[in-house]
Protein backbone atom coordinates (compact mmCIF):
# COMPACT_ATOMS: atom_id res chain seq x y z
CA UNK A 1 0.00 0.00 0.00
CA UNK A 2 1.16 3.52 -0.46
CA UNK A 3 0.15 7.01 -0.17
CA UNK A 4 -1.85 9.46 -2.23
CA UNK A 5 0.08 12.67 -2.63
CA UNK A 6 -1.14 16.08 -4.22
CA UNK A 7 -0.91 20.06 -3.72
CA UNK A 8 1.23 19.71 -0.54
CA UNK A 9 3.85 17.09 1.51
CA UNK A 10 4.06 19.18 4.54
CA UNK A 11 2.79 16.01 6.49
CA UNK A 12 5.13 12.60 4.79
CA UNK A 13 5.03 11.53 1.61
CA UNK A 14 4.44 8.25 2.26
CA UNK A 15 1.54 8.55 4.82
CA UNK A 16 -0.72 11.43 3.41
CA UNK A 17 -3.60 10.55 1.17
CA UNK A 18 -6.39 11.09 3.23
CA UNK A 19 -5.18 14.44 4.27
CA UNK A 20 -4.29 15.37 0.87
CA UNK A 21 -7.94 15.03 0.09
CA UNK A 22 -8.53 18.02 3.15
CA UNK A 23 -6.87 20.15 1.02
CA UNK A 24 -8.84 19.26 -1.69
CA UNK A 25 -12.05 19.91 0.30
CA UNK A 26 -10.81 22.94 1.87
CA UNK A 27 -10.32 24.20 -2.19
CA UNK A 28 -13.78 23.20 -3.38
CA UNK A 29 -15.76 25.09 -0.10
CA UNK A 30 -13.89 27.96 -1.91
CA UNK A 31 -15.50 27.98 -5.22
CA UNK A 32 -17.87 24.75 -6.17
CA UNK A 33 -18.03 25.48 -9.41
CA UNK A 34 -13.93 25.76 -10.22
CA UNK A 35 -11.83 23.00 -12.42
CA UNK A 36 -8.86 22.28 -12.50
CA UNK A 37 -5.60 19.73 -13.19
CA UNK A 38 -2.15 19.69 -11.04
CA UNK A 39 0.80 17.60 -11.05
CA UNK A 40 3.21 16.60 -8.60
CA UNK A 41 6.11 14.88 -8.48
CA UNK A 42 8.34 13.93 -5.14
CA UNK A 43 11.04 11.50 -3.41
CA UNK A 44 11.31 10.22 -0.52
CA UNK A 45 14.37 8.50 1.73
CA UNK A 46 11.97 5.28 2.69
CA UNK A 47 8.73 4.66 1.07
CA UNK A 48 6.39 3.85 4.60
CA UNK A 49 2.83 3.83 4.53
CA UNK A 50 -0.03 3.32 7.46
CA UNK A 51 3.01 2.34 9.22
CA UNK A 52 3.89 -0.50 6.90
CA UNK A 53 7.16 -0.65 4.84
CA UNK A 54 7.24 -0.42 1.69
CA UNK A 55 10.64 0.09 -0.05
CA UNK A 56 14.02 2.22 -0.53
CA UNK A 57 14.12 5.75 -1.25
CA UNK A 58 11.52 6.12 -4.15
CA UNK A 59 10.20 8.56 -6.51
CA UNK A 60 6.44 9.64 -7.55
CA UNK A 61 4.63 11.59 -10.11
CA UNK A 62 1.03 12.05 -9.66
CA UNK A 63 -1.74 13.84 -11.35
CA UNK A 64 -5.25 15.20 -9.78
CA UNK A 65 -8.21 16.89 -11.28
CA UNK A 66 -10.88 18.84 -9.57
CA UNK A 67 -14.39 19.43 -11.40
CA UNK A 68 -16.30 21.82 -8.84
CA UNK A 69 -16.84 19.10 -5.63
CA UNK A 70 -15.61 16.47 -7.43
CA UNK A 71 -12.26 14.68 -7.92
CA UNK A 72 -10.20 12.48 -9.81
CA UNK A 73 -6.43 11.64 -9.57
CA UNK A 74 -3.32 8.62 -9.84
CA UNK A 75 -0.16 8.48 -7.80
CA UNK A 76 2.55 6.30 -9.25
CA UNK A 77 5.59 5.44 -7.44
CA UNK A 78 8.74 3.09 -7.93
CA UNK A 79 9.12 -0.03 -5.29
CA UNK A 80 11.99 -2.44 -4.75
CA UNK A 81 9.87 -4.47 -7.44
CA UNK A 82 8.28 -3.02 -9.95
CA UNK A 83 5.92 0.09 -9.77
CA UNK A 84 2.53 1.34 -7.69
CA UNK A 85 -0.34 3.17 -9.36
CA UNK A 86 -3.14 4.20 -7.09
CA UNK A 87 -6.51 5.42 -8.41
CA UNK A 88 -8.99 7.52 -6.94
CA UNK A 89 -11.93 9.33 -6.94
CA UNK A 90 -14.61 11.05 -4.60
CA UNK A 91 -16.78 14.07 -4.13
CA UNK A 92 -15.52 16.98 -1.34
CA UNK A 93 -18.71 18.42 1.14
CA UNK A 94 -19.79 20.17 4.11
CA UNK A 95 -22.07 18.85 6.71
CA UNK A 96 -22.55 20.98 9.63
CA UNK A 97 -19.94 23.62 8.40
CA UNK A 98 -17.13 20.81 9.08
CA UNK A 99 -15.66 19.79 5.66
CA UNK A 100 -15.64 15.82 4.61
CA UNK A 101 -15.40 13.81 1.77
CA UNK A 102 -16.46 10.25 0.31
CA UNK A 103 -14.26 8.59 -2.22
CA UNK A 104 -12.77 5.23 -3.28
CA UNK A 105 -9.37 4.30 -3.86
CA UNK A 106 -7.79 1.29 -5.82
CA UNK A 107 -3.75 0.52 -4.69
CA UNK A 108 -1.81 -1.51 -7.57
CA UNK A 109 1.30 -2.76 -8.43
CA UNK A 110 3.22 -4.26 -11.23
CA UNK A 111 5.99 -7.30 -10.92
CA UNK A 112 4.04 -8.59 -8.37
CA UNK A 113 5.30 -6.43 -5.23
CA UNK A 114 1.90 -7.04 -3.41
CA UNK A 115 -1.66 -7.87 -3.76
CA UNK A 116 -4.05 -5.18 -4.84
CA UNK A 117 -6.47 -3.08 -1.91
CA UNK A 118 -9.47 -1.49 -2.94
CA UNK A 119 -11.11 0.52 -0.23
CA UNK A 120 -13.97 3.42 0.48
CA UNK A 121 -12.69 6.57 2.08
CA UNK A 122 -14.55 9.74 3.85
CA UNK A 123 -13.00 12.01 6.17
CA UNK A 124 -13.84 15.61 8.02
CA UNK A 125 -11.78 18.19 9.04
CA UNK A 126 -12.72 19.28 12.53
CA UNK A 127 -10.36 22.13 12.40
CA UNK A 128 -8.45 20.56 15.90
CA UNK A 129 -8.16 17.47 13.77
CA UNK A 130 -8.17 15.29 10.75
CA UNK A 131 -10.12 11.67 11.02
CA UNK A 132 -10.04 9.54 7.91
CA UNK A 133 -11.57 6.21 7.89
CA UNK A 134 -10.69 3.96 5.00
CA UNK A 135 -13.77 1.14 5.09
CA UNK A 136 -15.41 -1.82 2.90
CA UNK A 137 -11.30 -2.54 1.97
CA UNK A 138 -10.59 -5.70 0.02
CA UNK A 139 -7.17 -7.27 0.14
CA UNK A 140 -6.51 -9.79 -2.89
CA UNK A 141 -2.96 -11.83 -1.68
CA UNK A 142 -0.67 -12.70 -3.98
CA UNK A 143 -0.92 -16.40 -3.62
CA UNK A 144 -4.27 -16.51 -4.41
CA UNK A 145 -5.85 -17.24 -0.94
CA UNK A 146 -9.24 -15.94 0.15
CA UNK A 147 -9.46 -12.07 -0.22
CA UNK A 148 -8.94 -10.19 2.72
CA UNK A 149 -11.14 -7.56 4.57
CA UNK A 150 -9.74 -4.87 6.40
CA UNK A 151 -10.66 -0.99 7.70
CA UNK A 152 -8.38 1.78 8.59
CA UNK A 153 -8.66 5.04 10.99
CA UNK A 154 -6.21 7.77 11.45
CA UNK A 155 -6.49 10.81 13.25
CA UNK A 156 -4.16 13.58 12.61
CA UNK A 157 -3.96 16.72 15.14
CA UNK A 158 -1.36 19.67 15.38
CA UNK A 159 0.78 19.93 18.50
CA UNK A 160 0.60 23.37 20.21
CA UNK A 161 3.86 24.19 21.73
CA UNK A 162 5.91 22.67 18.77
CA UNK A 163 5.63 23.17 14.75
CA UNK A 164 4.44 19.13 14.44
CA UNK A 165 1.39 17.09 13.71
CA UNK A 166 1.02 13.65 15.37
CA UNK A 167 -0.90 11.15 13.33
CA UNK A 168 -2.21 7.72 14.94
CA UNK A 169 -3.35 4.87 13.02
CA UNK A 170 -4.54 2.00 13.03
CA UNK A 171 -5.79 -1.48 11.28
CA UNK A 172 -9.03 -3.58 12.05
CA UNK A 173 -10.33 -6.96 11.00
CA UNK A 174 -8.04 -9.31 8.86
CA UNK A 175 -5.07 -7.06 8.19
CA UNK A 176 -3.25 -6.17 12.19
CA UNK A 177 -1.26 -2.94 13.68
CA UNK A 178 -0.99 0.32 14.92
CA UNK A 179 1.42 3.40 14.17
CA UNK A 180 2.20 6.60 16.19
CA UNK A 181 3.69 9.33 13.64
CA UNK A 182 5.47 13.01 14.11
CA UNK A 183 5.86 14.98 11.24
CA UNK A 184 7.31 18.53 10.12
CA UNK A 185 6.43 20.45 6.90
CA UNK A 186 7.74 23.33 5.46
CA UNK A 187 7.89 25.00 1.79
CA UNK A 188 11.03 26.16 0.83
CA UNK A 189 11.52 28.28 -2.24
CA UNK A 190 8.33 26.33 -4.07
CA UNK A 191 9.54 23.12 -2.89
CA UNK A 192 7.80 21.11 -0.16
CA UNK A 193 10.23 19.14 2.39
CA UNK A 194 9.31 17.21 5.25
CA UNK A 195 10.32 14.62 7.96
CA UNK A 196 8.78 12.33 9.56
CA UNK A 197 9.33 10.01 12.57
CA UNK A 198 7.19 7.23 13.44
CA UNK A 199 7.06 3.69 15.15
CA UNK A 200 4.49 0.54 14.17
CA UNK A 201 3.25 -2.32 16.61
CA UNK A 202 4.95 -5.42 16.27
CA UNK A 203 1.54 -7.13 14.81
CA UNK A 204 1.93 -4.72 11.87
CA UNK A 205 0.68 -6.42 8.60
CA UNK A 206 3.35 -6.71 5.97
CA UNK A 207 3.16 -7.62 2.02
CA UNK A 208 3.63 -11.00 0.91
CA UNK A 209 5.05 -12.63 -2.21
CA UNK A 210 3.39 -14.83 -4.58
CA UNK A 211 4.19 -17.87 -2.11
CA UNK A 212 2.29 -16.06 1.03
CA UNK A 213 6.23 -15.68 2.56
CA UNK A 214 6.38 -12.16 3.99
CA UNK A 215 8.67 -9.46 1.97
CA UNK A 216 9.97 -7.70 4.93
CA UNK A 217 9.86 -8.37 8.74
CA UNK A 218 9.29 -4.06 9.55
CA UNK A 219 7.18 -4.92 12.27
CA UNK A 220 8.28 -3.71 16.29
CA UNK A 221 10.20 -0.81 14.09
CA UNK A 222 11.31 3.05 14.33
CA UNK A 223 11.74 4.74 11.30
CA UNK A 224 12.52 8.12 9.89
CA UNK A 225 11.50 9.66 6.81
CA UNK A 226 12.80 12.47 4.59
CA UNK A 227 10.43 13.73 1.73
CA UNK A 228 11.22 16.51 -1.38
CA UNK A 229 8.16 17.55 -3.08
CA UNK A 230 7.04 19.99 -5.58
CA UNK A 231 3.38 20.66 -7.46
CA UNK A 232 2.90 22.31 -10.90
Amino acid sequence: MKKILKSSLSFAMAALMSLSMFAHAGEAVADDHASSVSYNVGYMSEYWYRGVYQSESAVSFGADAEMGNFYVGTWWADVDSGVEYDIYAGFNFEMMGLPMYLGATGYYYSDNFDGDYEEMNVGVDLGFAAIDYAFAGTYEPLDGSADQDYEHFTITMPLMVVPLDFSYGTFQDELTGHYYELSYGATVSGVDVGVVLGRNSDDSTVANDAAGNPITSDADTTYAVFTLGYSF
